[in-house]
């Protein structure tokens, strides 16, 4: 008899359990692995609704029908990841129900001595109005964060040469100004290479420009991985390149000029002949204007070419 009493309490539980569920609008979905759930006893009428699959019946991935809860269930397998006890809640949104207009939901993660739930709870009137200033407020967040992005976008773009990657001339003589500067008050050193790559024009007319461009490219390339961390490689106009390297006296800078030059050197472009670089050394000298330090570098930039290419001249 006691037997009998006994094995009747985790039923009587789970009736009791699946009432309260069924008065409160509760939605119970049971996490049974990795972005895996199913629904667990009385479905209320809301969900029938609002979240169904291609044959009506009432589905275990609801996020496929909501944008909201798909944002919830990234955060809540995270949640459930970590397998301690608590709970996470989605905060108030706004859902469309097709006969009733819009509702109000809520959705929570729980994690309970090992059984995982994803509750969604629909609830009262007096909801809807908060729900729908919330879902107002995040629609402009949503809007600010998108024109933020597009800011950044359009910033990328203004500052970096879309070839090659690297900064443009514009935010080069920029970036000189403020390293010019930075020297000036610190006295620490600071040395510009010139740079550009030997006979680019007959690479363009025998191979074409889309061979040019690839020259280009992978130019691009080269430089962001030979270079320090410090260092700012730009183009600074067609096949022309500068390296802006603070910290950095002159001699370092040939040494490093040298180690650049051979690696284009020995660099394979593909179907193309070896292509090679003439560089121009010239170290910053306390109080001259940014013109003058890349003219000394440009000038032993011609100085290399005129000398047989392929080479690191300095002034």
């Amino acid at each position: 008899m006691d037997d009998a009493v006994h094995s009747d309490v985790p039923a009587r539980k789970d009736q009791l359990a699946e009432s309260i569920l069924e008065t409160l609008d509760i939605a119970v979905l049971r996490r049974t692995g990795e972005r895996r759930y199913e629904l667990y006893g009385h479905v209320p009428e809301f969900y029938r609704r609002m979240f169904v699959n291609e044959d009506g019946t009432p589905t275990s991935e609801p996020w496929h029908d909501s944008v909201m809860l798909e944002f919830f269930l990234d955060d809540a397998e995270l949640f459930f990841m970590r397998n301690k006890n608590g709970s996470l809640s989605s905060g108030i949104w706004q859902e469309e129900d097709m006969q009733t207009g819009k509702q109000a939901l809520i959705a929570n993660a729980m994690c309970f001595n090992g059984q995982q739930i994803l509750a969604v709870r629909l609830l009262s009137d007096e909801f809807v109005d908060r729900a729908r200033i919330l879902q107002k407020a995040r629609e402009q967040l949503l809007e600010r964060r998108v024109l933020h992005n597009d800011i950044e976008v359009y910033k990328h773009k203004a500052r970096f040469d879309a070839l090659t990657s690297l900064q443009n001339r514009a935010s080069f003589m920029e970036i000189l100004r403020k390293e010019m500067e930075h020297s000036l008050d610190t006295g620490a050193e600071l040395s510009l290479l010139m740079m550009d790559i030997d006979d680019f024009k007959s690479i363009n007319d025998v191979h074409g420009h889309l061979a040019g461009d690839t020259v280009l490219t992978a130019l691009g390339q080269l430089l962001r991985n030979f270079l320090r961390r410090d260092d700012i490689a730009c183009r600074y106009g067609g096949e022309e390149f500068a390296v802006l390297a603070p910290y950095t006296l002159q001699h370092q800078a040939i040494r490093m000029a040298e180690k650049l030059r051979k690696a284009i050197a020995e660099h394979s472009f593909g179907n193309l002949p070896p292509v090679t670089i003439s560089i121009g050394c010239a170290a910053y000298r306390q109080g001259e204007e940014p013109e003058a330090l890349i003219g000394r570098a440009d000038f032993a930039l011609y100085d290399a070419k005129n000398r047989g290419k392929n080479m690191v001249r300095v002034r």
